[in-house]
Parts: C-alpha cells; sequence; structure tokens
C-alpha cells in the first residue's frame, strides 16, 4: 500500500491529503494552486 506525504503527515490517499490540508493552504493560495502543488510535491511512500 502507498501512502502520500506532505508536510511531514502522511495519508492513504491524494484525495485525503488534499481534503486535510487544504485549509492550512487555503489562505497562502488557490485551490487550483493548492492541487497542483501537491501533485508536483507530495512524495509517494510504499508502506
Amino acid at each position: 500500500m502507498s501512502f502520500y506525504k506532505l508536510d511531514g503527515a502522511k495519508f492513504p490517499s491524494i484525495e485525503e491529503l488534499k481534503e486535510a490540508m487544504w485549509p492550512l493552504y487555503q489562505d497562502k493560495m488557490s485551490e487550483e494552486e493548492f492541487n497542483r502543488f501537491v501533485e508536483e510535491n507530495a512524495e509517494v511512500i510504499d508502506g
């Protein structure tokens, strides 16, 4: 099973990562920018 990691937090799916992390980034960037940021920066970890 793979996990997605961003800013030290691990999630079982990219959707859960986005849902959990969006509130932390919404004041800094648009949702489109955030989605692109996640796709470019989320680390995939085999667990």
